[in-house]
């Protein structure tokens, strides 16, 4: 008997559902494989901002194979806010692996992205595998570590317990204190129970007049106590935490996915610690650009802001932006920036995939310049600092896919 050829198609909610699930559960089985299948039905994909008709599943006749799912978000870039396609879940059958099915399914989702006008799109991966299809590493992961002599011995605010879950509250809390950290996501994203693997812990505390005031979460792991989101004055996150610590018994605390740019990071720089960077060539969290335009069409406002607190302010003229698949050109007067194909220019930028470093920020402009090979013309280098700086993003842990 012949072997049936491999189809790629968006999986069908109602009849591909519990296919899918079986096999997610078989290839992350974390806490056990029933444990898994059951996330992905209450959770995970159900009730989450799974995007069914951009993520790709492979049929071998009527078994499925193998996954590539798709999580859409708004993701901010400064003040602005494009489109990615977080991915989660990529799964080959054990029979199936090592003959290109992940290949053809992963090749399909990125194309699926790029028709439904996603603008990029983000992953956390294993190593050596996901620049094949024109990611690039996005940012280096940090982690921060204090000794808990190190935090504040003050009393802390009082607060209240709540459980960490999907809230109203947290979310437009969390949106708020994140309105200018690239990276992180408009929320809300997942819209059932919290993403989590953790015992996680909330707390709450609030303005005399009874609006909440900051919030964290927080996990206790042996003598450690891992804060795995925060939000709020950063004197008061670090008191409520230094609290906390002593509550659980913990000698340390851990501060995982905290934007560099936050309140509270830069306040635990201030102080005695270790801040973990990991870097990974080919893992880890990477980026690729699926449509340079529609980018670029939704960064404009805040080139303008970038412009306007710069000493720029008042230059005039034209900047061609070239990738892989596009050429656009920005125009540039006193500070207002629009797209114009039919302008003619001397300054110039032009690169690889990594291209999508410079619109995320990923690191100091002249370094993603010169480790990427990026090509220069006219004013671009003077522009570059302005219009692209250093952003240090990052996506926290319970918007992660």
């Amino acid at each position: 008997m012949s072997t049936p050829a491999l189809q790629i198609v968006a999986p069908n909610p109602r009849k591909h559902h519990a296919a899918m699930f079986d096999l997610i559960g078989k290839v992350f089985p974390n806490n056990g494989y029933y444990a898994s299948r059951d996330w992905c039905r209450d959770y995970y994909v159900n009730h989450s901002h799974y995007d069914w008709q951009a993520s790709r599943i492979g049929l071998l006749g009527d078994e499925l194979v193998s996954h590539y799912g798709v999580w859409g978000y708004d993701m901010r870039i400064g003040s602005a806010v494009v489109r990615a396609g977080g991915i989660g879940a990529v799964a080959t059958h054990a029979d199936y692996r090592k003959q290109g099915i992940m290949l053809q399914t992963a090749q399909a989702a990125v194309d699926a992205m790029r028709q439904r006008d996603y603008d990029m799109t983000l992953l956390f991966g294993i190593e050596n595998f996901y620049h094949r299809f024109g990611y690039v590493r996005a940012w280096a992961e940090t982690t921060y570590h204090v000794n808990l002599p190190d935090l504040p011995t003050t009393p802390p605010p009082a607060v209240r317990a709540f459980t960490p879950t999907v809230r109203a509250d947290i979310d437009a809390f969390h949106n708020r204190e994140n309105a200018l950290i690239t990276g992180s996501a408009v929320r809300p994203t997942f819209r059932k129970k919290g993403f989590t693997f953790l015992p996680e812990h909330g707390f709450r505390w609030f303005t005399p007049e009874g609006a909440m005031s900051g919030y964290v979460c927080v996990a206790p792991q042996g003598a450690k106590l891992i804060c795995t989101e925060c939000a709020g004055a950063a004197d008061a996150v670090l008191q409520v935490v230094a609290h906390l610590a002593r509550r659980f018994g913990c000698h340390e605390v851990e501060f995982s996915t905290l934007p560099y740019l936050s309140p509270v990071a830069r306040s635990l720089r201030q102080g005695s610690g270790h801040m973990d960077l990991q870097y990974r060539r080919h893992g880890g969290a990477m980026a690729h650009l699926l449509n340079l335009q529609s980018a670029l069409e939704k960064l404009c406002g805040e080139f303008s802001r970038r412009l306007a607190a710069s000493p720029l302010a008042e230059w005039r003229g034209a900047l061609r932006i070239t990738d892989p698949r596009h050429t656009v050109t920005l125009v540039i007067d006193h500070g207002d920036v629009w797209l114009d194909p039919g302008v003619e220019t001397a300054h110039a930028i032009a690169g690889g995939e990594e291209m999508v470093l410079l619109l995320l920020g990923s690191d100091a402009p002249e370094e993603i310049v010169a480790s990427a090979g990026l090509r220069l013309a006219g004013d671009a280098a003077r522009l570059l600092p302005t219009l692209f700086p250093a952003q240090y993003p990052g996506l926290h842990y319970h918007d992660r896919y």
